[in-house]
């Protein structure tokens, strides 16, 4: 059938709550180009959106960028598809289970469908942090995946060594998404994903904790994720801007161990200093 796009001027931290808050209003398919967002919806879901919605696009970080466009019918899963290529983020190689392809040597082969979910290896934070915990997660560590999307964070974990890793993130679709992608890489046995926020973590102690969101989101959850590690424990936040240094550093209760960056994206990584008493 043809589908109505409708093209949204954003910033890049602001997509993800977009294509969650658009998927609630019925868009079913999304694609991100330079500062903008186009989601698109069959006719019916777009005939239905309330008669606010350009002022809830407002209040979400978004606004409408021209006239929304009818499209004609297409193969939007095979455009989708090829539009996924593997890519190398050592040492991991990152590719959809579609493509099967040589892995270059030495490299772990890491296999992520990422339907409608973020966590594809090509947006800089995801880099970033699959580039941190190649070094910092250390065998037999139990991990913690805040936000996990397409769970590449804990599934990668789990490839360099983690023993297990329980991830949660509130969109349903991610929660199986997930677990799909989980499956894919042969480590679904020792990794759990909970649709929730961070109330819905056990209370186990973990080694590592990897967060991968946006600024208002990890000043919010960062003292919850900190109660959930063991003392000495690791973690590692992310979707943070380079502007975003001076208020972060100044939010968290230790100094870095771990920095890095990829273009206009910055990574920070804390050691939990607490001591059991």
């Amino acid at each position: 059938m043809n589908m109505v796009r409708v093209r949204v001027a954003c910033a890049d931290t602001d997509i993800e709550r977009l294509v969650a808050e658009l998927s609630a209003l019925g868009a079913d398919g999304f694609h991100e180009a330079e500062a903008c967002l186009d989601a698109y919806f069959p006719p019916d879901a777009y005939g239905a959106l309330p008669g606010n919605w350009m002022a809830l696009l407002s209040g979400w970080g978004g606004m409408l960028e021209g006239e929304p466009e009818e499209i004609a019918d297409r193969n939007w899963n095979a455009e989708w598809e090829a539009s996924i290529e593997p890519i190398h983020v050592a040492p991991f190689y990152i590719r959809p289970s579609w493509h099967i392809v040589p892995i270059p040597e030495a490299a772990i082969d890491l296999v992520i469908d990422p339907k409608m979910s973020f966590g594809t290896g090509y947006h800089e934070t995801t880099r970033l942090m699959l580039r941190a915990l190649a070094h910092l997660v250390e065998p037999g560590d139990r991990v913690l995946d805040a936000g996990t999307g397409t769970g590449i964070l804990g599934i990668a974990a789990l490839k360099v060594g983690a023993s297990s890793c329980f991830a949660f993130d509130f969109d349903p679709w991610c929660a199986v998404n997930a677990v799909e992608n989980a499956e894919l890489n042969g480590v679904g046995d020792t990794f759990t994903v909970v649709e929730g926020d961070e109330r819905v973590v056990p209370g186990g102690i973990f080694d590592v904790v990897l967060a991968n969101i946006n600024r208002e989101a990890l000043l919010a959850m960062t003292p919850a994720l900190l109660t959930c590690l063991r003392p000495g424990g690791v973690l590692g936040l992310s979707g943070l801007l380079i502007s975003d240094q001076e208020m972060v550093r100044a939010a968290l209760p230790t100094a870095s161990i771990y920095e890095d960056t990829d273009g206009e994206w910055w990574t920070i990584w804390i050691r939990n200093e607490t001591r059991d008493h």
